[in-house]
């Protein structure tokens, strides 16, 4: 069997590329070696599926652990208008929430899935589950398990990560690149909770809609987030963490000192908050700080920001002398947590490491020393915040692999 070209994955970055490959004329097959295609996609977004988000392309890019100069001239050519018109071609219609994240309007993440593999058979294109790959070899063929081998002018690889693997993704694409000698870098978790020191436990179920996070990598600030704040067995969890997952994950396998630390009180500034706790020792003597620190946080954890503070939960306001305030505004305003890992990397919601990004060309996303060969989605080293990124960076790789091999073709044509 021969095609122009074979996505290996049907996830969301194969997904794009063999229904745009196909739309272009390319006899496109996407091998999926699952019973369907896009299981993880259809779990994105709570199962609501956003995928992408408002941005510009700068701002975009600033979300990624990467070179902003490598990935802004793709966000460029494939800003988040030009991926709402990709899936209105689909029928899906966008719904933009307060926070610029994009969702469909009358369907959810599976339903994001069926339309794009319903319009790639629709275009021509072919899709195989059940199809498990064993190596790609240089020419290009593509080597099934059960012996089966595939010849195709081009070969697009979107295996995505190595989270979630109930749903396909084991992060086989790692060895059947490191198989070709691209160089790679491990898996790890870049979206997921933290394991800290102390250990958050006693206060699991306590949740902060709003806080401003630090990440600190030997005492120095490396990235800063906001959001939601959740305390579980073991581990803390939220946007805010998510969001920093990946940066503390990459620093602590080399021993360094990684701190989260936390500001419970967003809204305020420091001094204001000084101001309102020296109007309540002023004005409400006899209430227990704890009882004060539960007006910016919950109870539970206001009573561990007192220990925090070496105070008393139960000492009065009238009770408490200048430095004492300026103590528990310091941990309302900079709690700093201990990172000791992140938890296993089957349950993060998205994955670090795969093909390092100087193998591959971003203009086009064919591996400088492997002409024919595409590396797309989540099996590149590089990741997004929550939000929508990582799927428009699904989106956009792929069909951009796609037109960079219908130009190629068309060359080939050209010389024959």
């Amino acid at each position: 069997m021969v095609v122009d070209l074979v996505v290996v994955g049907g996830g969301a970055g194969g997904l794009a590329c063999g229904l745009a490959a196909a739309r272009l004329g390319l006899r496109a097959l996407v091998l999926e070696k699952t019973d369907r295609c896009g299981h993880k996609l259809a779990l994105t977004g709570g199962r609501k599926g956003n995928f992408t988000h408002e941005e510009p392309p700068r701002a975009m890019a600033s979300r990624f652990d990467c070179d902003p100069g490598w990935l802004l001239p793709l966000l460029r050519r494939f800003p988040h208008q030009r991926v709402v018109q990709f899936f209105g071609t689909l029928g899906v219609e966008p719904r933009t929430d307060a926070d610029g994240c994009v969702w469909p309007k009358r369907t959810d993440a599976a339903g994001l899935r069926d339309a794009l593999v319903l319009d790639l058979e629709r275009a021509g294109g072919t899709v195989r589950t059940h199809c498990r790959v064993t190596a790609l070899e240089p020419g290009w063929t593509v080597a099934l398990a059960g012996g089966e081998r595939i010849r195709a002018a081009s070969v697009v690889l979107a295996t995505g990560g190595a989270s979630y693997p109930q749903t396909g993704s084991t992060g086989d694409g790692l060895g059947l690149a490191q198989g070709l000698g691209l160089a790679t870098t491990p898996w790890f978790a870049a979206l997921a909770s933290l394991r800290t020191r102390p250990d958050p436990s006693e206060l699991a179920g306590i949740t902060q809609p709003r806080v401003r996070m630090e990440l600190l990598v030997d005492g120095a600030v490396v990235r800063e987030t906001e959001g939601h704040f959740i305390f579980a067995h073991g581990y803390v969890s939220g946007s805010s963490v998510l969001n920093l997952c990946g940066h503390a994950a990459r620093a602590l396998p080399g021993g360094r000192a990684v701190v989260l630390r936390v500001d419970w009180t967003p809204g305020r500034r420091h001094d204001e908050l000084m101001q309102e706790l020296d109007m309540a020792r002023k004005h409400r003597p006899r209430a227990r700080l704890a009882t004060v620190a539960a007006g910016y946080v919950s109870r539970r954890l206001a009573a561990r920001l007192a220990q925090s503070a070496e105070l008393p939960p139960d000492r009065t306001m009238a009770n408490l002398g200048r430095g004492e305030v300026e103590r528990i505004a310091r941990q309302l305003k900079a709690t700093e947590w201990e990172v000791t890992g992140a938890e296993p990397l089957e349950r993060a919601t998205v994955t670090g490491g795969g093909v390092r990004l100087d193998e591959v060309d971003p203009g086009t996303m064919q591996a400088k020393r492997f002409p024919g060969l595409y590396c797309v989605g989540e099996v590149l080293d590089t990741w997004a915040e929550s939000g929508g990124y990582n799927l428009h960076f699904a989106w956009a790789t792929g069909i951009a692999a796609a037109e960079a091999v219908s130009r190629a073709a068309a060359a080939g044509r050209g010389l024959d």
